[in-house]
């Protein structure tokens, strides 16, 4: 791909400098781009690693900034492993983070934004994957061995609705939409599942099974039309909630030309629009369809120098993002498109890096890498 010249991000930090291998699996933040959520993680992928039950615990964190890059509070402990997901209301007020502590300890952290101050601290018997909240921050979903649903009341977090997975499954990736009514999960034996929120109360939850494997992630429309996922088998799929809770499976069904998984999807605000990233070889693509209900047109693609790991879209669907790089080790990128798949910026970054999101009001993007750095561009 044609590689564009260098941009300097308004600015980024490394939280734990004095931490080797702090990794920035993920960001948040928030609608109006003013506040950004990050944690600290690390895992030794080397295929020589013994990850025992009595492994070392080290110093992370969770770290929320404001667009100027002022630390604005933080949560530090120690872990094996540390934060996994972190999360951020659109409206800014509340704030989660999710991952595991020590062998058989996953988390769930809930946080009141502004200042910072802890208002939730639930254990699992297993790591947290992925945490999501709604845009008021009245709910909190996080995935892990079952799926946990709690509902804020007022400042406090009661203990959460818990839907089990089955038997040897767990929930890879969740999602919620802005008004806090759909859930979306998918899970590693390739089960995707809609879970209704009426004011608290949980409908049953729906399921269809994806017949080729595990579910890497899903993204939910925040209107709440649809949500889109994408996985192993290197296919986005996209479903309509009014039809999937009727028991229908997936609108359409795309697979990403030349690539061999998809590892993550992006959706505009009302649907319209959804964005995939594959692996293709040592390099990747990402694609941008039109959702048309019962179809999809691509509207473009566009190839990336890595295996990409992320992709966002804003509300209206005005940009896409894509952070890329594999293995651990490795030089990463940010790449930031326009609609039409014009490629408006890239920035290298010393080791891989998985987490880019662009704000809902498409002003500003929070991104991490595996260089034990955050970052911030203003769009």
């Amino acid at each position: 791909m044609a590689r564009k010249a260098k941009v300097a991000p308004t600015w980024s930090v490394d939280p734990l400098p004095a931490v080797k291998n702090s990794y920035i699996n993920s960001v948040g933040i928030s609608g109006n781009a003013q506040r950004l959520i990050c944690g600290t993680y690390y895992y030794d992928y080397d295929a020589t690693s013994h990850h025992l039950t009595t492994a070392p615990t080290f110093p992370v964190g969770v770290f929320l900034y404001n667009a100027a890059g002022k630390l604005q509070w933080k949560d530090a402990f120690s872990a094996t492993e540390g934060v996994y997901w972190v999360a951020i209301s659109q409206d800014a007020t509340w704030a989660a983070s999710g991952g595991l502590l020590a062998h058989g300890s996953g988390f769930i952290r809930a946080y009141n934004a502004a200042t910072g101050a802890k208002a939730l601290n639930f254990t699992t018997n297993a790591r947290v994957n992925r945490v999501a909240v709604s845009g008021n921050g009245e709910y909190l979903v996080a995935g892990a061995d079952s799926v946990y649903v709690f509902t804020r009341n007022g400042a406090t977090w009661p203990p959460p609705q818990v839907i089990p997975c089955a038997a040897g499954d767990y929930a890879v990736t969740v999602d919620i939409s802005d008004d806090g009514q759909w859930i979306a999960v998918g899970t590693a034996k390739g089960s995707i599942s809609l879970i209704r929120n009426v004011g608290g109360t949980l409908h049953p939850a729906v399921t269809w099974q994806q017949p080729n494997g595990s579910i890497y992630w899903v993204e939910m429309a925040s209107g709440g039309s649809g949500f889109a996922a994408g996985g192993v088998n290197a296919s986005v799929m996209f479903f309509s909630t009014s039809t999937f809770v009727q028991g229908a499976g997936p609108n359409w069904t795309k697979k990403l030309s030349g690539c061999t998984r998809c590892g993550s999807v992006g959706v505009s605000g009302d649907g319209s629009l959804v964005s995939a990233v594959g692996n293709s070889g040592k390099s990747g693509k990402v694609f941008v369809f039109q959702n048309q209900n019962s179809t999809a047109k691509n509207l473009w693609s566009a190839a990336t120098l890595h295996n990409p790991n992320s992709t966002s879209l804003d509300a209206a669907g005005q940009y896409v993002t894509v952070a890329d790089g594999q293995p651990d080790g490795t030089p990463g990128e940010f790449y930031l498109f326009d609609s039409a798949g014009n490629l408006k910026w890239q920035y290298p970054t010393s080791n891989m890096s998985w987490p880019m999101q662009i704000s809902e009001g498409a002003t500003g993007i929070a991104a991490g890498s595996d260089d034990s750095s955050v970052y911030y561009f203003a769009v």
